[in-house]
């Protein structure tokens, strides 16, 4: 029967009854939707339905392939529903349930999936609290499974504090987190625990910690190290163990997980199912097997209660979630105490055996498997394939970090492109694949690119690109030998296209993302088939990978601050980058490193003023080098904050260290725009005349 949900919906059918409400298959101005309907008591709750008002805009605004999309949140009476995308296929759930585990690669894959969405979660500030199979769907839609994660918001607005002391609604026990179950305050590592506890049921059919009595479940999370999984190749085993480590700041970042799930996939490529027995070494009841008695000696957690095989911690949908009665604090800090001081000596023992098994490592020589990814040293692998310490960060790489010594180039001489056939306008980009020559893009009035190719000295006659009408300057890459990426901003739509350069041809404009409106030119940096791009979007930098055809999105880099102008971006080694912004007030350049998977504090380059975007490269002597246009007579900002006077003369900064030093360059940007590419003997500058001819600076 079909049933009107606020002025604009229409719920026609039920798709599935859970915990928190109800989900129905209906119908909306714009289509198809999932509405899921919360239950009478949550929506009578005044308090209640006040934070979801206060948290619609946060909700609505998660936009990502990995999260399923909320629409709307209707308030209507008793009703208080949210609108979401409708998914073409089943939860996880149902899929373990009828296969008890899936192969390697597709648990890495599903999980990937998760952790991508969750990473654009937790850049908005958000956190899940109830990442669990349930909350999994699987879309079939297009030919391919694609994990997406729903619910959000669910758990953080039910659990509230009132709420939890009410009705005990904290979390599903299976995928808790230890700092959860000791009462601390969740951050986004709870929800890398409990997705670390999804690939591990994945792989083996069961949580590392359920089964039995939910005290016991809990107790497990606190107290015991996880099982391992025989025959798990290292990568995987790796990601685990980070992912299940007991202290919040050992865990990965979303991000990470998802970087390194996708980097694994070539190891887990053929993979059978696991076969991996109950950790008390009985049956799966879910398929029917019955788990042994318990030993001798051993009595059940609640008095006269026979031990409890139907793992009811695998809460599904339809069933009361479970909360661990509170404890009293003094109790809370002793233990908390006892539990520090043998965590001390237990990691102690594991960092004397991670550094010998990290030296035999290195002496045998044994080379990653997957080298564009950074993989940490000095975890060891037990014999069943778990690490026996979580992986450490990899530390950021330092300015002037290479073998040989920095040293500041020279550019004092000029040599111009030849003429293009129409006038070029803005700013050039320019990049150079290995072993091969520079491509210079640059657009003209009409926003078509064009591109030239040359070797620093002579290059040829200006093509075009395929038809395209650019609103902002050009961004170009070169990420793997024989391949080109130019990036572009629509004219008409103001989102991210990509045409590329590989196997002799150039191939069409496809759109990158669909959601984020950009101000001014893009920047990437390459390496493979992924590309990491920064933009400015209003007065934020945001931040995004394309791995293949799998795109985050883009999230916002909160400690960038509010900026001006369109960023910079490089990268020195894998897992490491360098951005560059534009401060807005004072137009101060800064520094923004991308290390151990998170945004660092920015540092202030040189002291000039810049008054147009800046370009970046790494120089083959370990160099960083950075060229921005300064303010004409170093003006500084009038009172309402806009600069004064013009783009003048092009000014730059090359790292010696952990120390800038400055350098001048003589040649005007008129546009306030330059291009810095890399070869390998040498980093060149490329800028705009006055007369619109481009313009090359080889360093003597």
């Amino acid at each position: 029967m079909a049933r009107r949900i606020g002025s604009r919906y229409v719920a026609l059918k039920v798709l599935g009854r859970g915990a928190s409400g109800t989900v129905w298959a209906g119908e909306g101005p714009e289509g198809p939707v999932a509405i899921k309907l919360l239950r009478e008591d949550l929506a009578s709750d005044e308090v209640l339905v006040a934070r979801f008002v206060q948290e619609r805009t946060a909700l609505v605004s998660l936009d990502h392939p990995g999260i399923v999309g909320i629409h709307d949140l209707v308030v209507d009476g008793s009703d208080l529903a949210l609108v979401m995308d409708l998914v073409d296929g089943p939860d996880l759930r149902t899929r373990l349930e009828k296969e008890h585990v899936l192969t390697p690669a597709l648990a890495a894959a599903v999980c990937a999936d998760v952790a991508e969405g969750l990473s654009a979660a937790h850049a908005e500030g958000v956190i899940h609290r109830d990442v669990k199979p349930e909350n999994v769907l699987l879309d079939t839609a297009h030919g391919q499974v694609r994990a997406k994660l729903t619910d959000f918001g669910i758990a953080r607005l039910v659990d509230a504090p009132r709420r939890t002391r009410a009705t005990r609604i904290i979390g599903t026990p299976d995928y808790l987190a230890p700092e959860i179950i000791e009462g601390l305050q969740p951050t986004a590592a709870v929800d890398v625990y409990a997705l670390g506890t999804v690939l591990y049921e994945l792989l083996t059919g069961w949580t590392p910690f359920g089964g039995g009595h939910p005290g016991a479940v809990l107790r497990r999370h606190v107290t015991e190290p996880v099982p391992g999984i025989p025959g798990l190749p290292a990568p995987v085993a790796e990601v685990l163990a980070a992912c299940l480590s007991k202290a919040p700041a050992a865990r990965l970042t979303a991000r990470e997980v998802g970087e390194r799930l996708r980097a694994a996939q070539p190891a887990l490529a053929g993979l059978p199912r696991f076969d991996v027995p109950a950790p008390d070494g009985g049956g799966h009841p879910d398929r029917g097997e019955t788990p042994p008695p318990l030993p001798a000696g051993v009595v059940p957690l609640v008095s006269g209660t026979e031990p409890d095989a139907t793992r009811d911690t695998h809460t599904n949908l339809a069933r009361p979630t479970f909360s661990a009665p509170p404890i009293a604090a003094s109790r809370r800090r002793s233990t908390h105490r006892k539990r520090r001081n043998r965590t001390a000596a237990v990691v102690g023992t594991v960092l004397v055996l991670a550094i010998a098994g990290g030296t035999g490592w290195w002496l045998l020589g044994k080379d990653d498997e997957s080298p564009k990814k950074q993989e940490p040293v000095g975890s060891t692998v037990s014999p069943s394939g778990v690490p026996a310490a979580a992986p450490a960060a990899p530390p950021p790489a330092s300015p002037g970090s290479g073998d040989r010594a920095a040293r500041v180039p020279v550019w004092d001489k000029w040599t111009q492109l030849p003429v293009a056939p129409v006038l070029l306008v803005g700013g050039p980009g320019a990049a150079r694949p290995a072993d091969a020559q520079t491509y210079v893009v640059q657009r003209d009035a009409a926003g078509q690119p064009w591109y030239s190719v040359g070797d620093g000295a002579r290059f040829g006659d200006w093509q075009k690109l395929p038809a395209f009408k650019a609103a902002e300057d050009l961004a170009v890459t070169a990420p793997a030998p024989g391949r080109v990426d130019v990036l572009a901003v629509g004219s008409a739509d103001r989102l991210l296209y990509r045409c590329s350069f590989a196997d002799g041809g150039w191939g069409d404009w496809t759109r990158v993302d669909t959601k984020t409106k950009i101000t001014g030119a893009p920047a990437a940096t390459g390496d493979g088939d992924r590309l990491d791009i920064v933009v400015r979007s209003g007065d934020a930098l945001m931040y995004g990978t394309l791995a293949g055809a799998n795109w985050t999105g883009f999230a916002k880099v909160h400690k960038a601050g509010i900026i001006e102008q369109a960023p910079a971006l490089t990268a020195s080694v894998p897992g490491t980058m360098e951005a560059f912004v534009v401060r807005a007030g004072d137009h101060a350049l800064l520094q923004v490193t991308f290390a151990a998977g998170d945004w660092r504090e920015p540092q202030r380059v040189g002291t000039f003023a810049a008054a147009g975007r800046p370009a970046t490269a790494w120089t083959p002597t370990g160099g960083l080098a950075v060229v921005v246009p300064e303010l004409d007579g170093r003006a500084g900002a009038t009172q309402t904050g806009r600069p004064q006077g013009n783009a003048g003369h092009l000014v730059g900064a090359v790292s010696l260290g952990d120390s800038w030093r400055p350098v001048s360059l003589d040649a005007a940007a008129p546009d306030g725009v330059a291009a810095v590419a890399a070869t390998p003997e040498r980093v060149d500058v490329y800028a705009r005349t006055q007369n619109g001819r481009i313009q090359v600076a080889v360093p003597a």
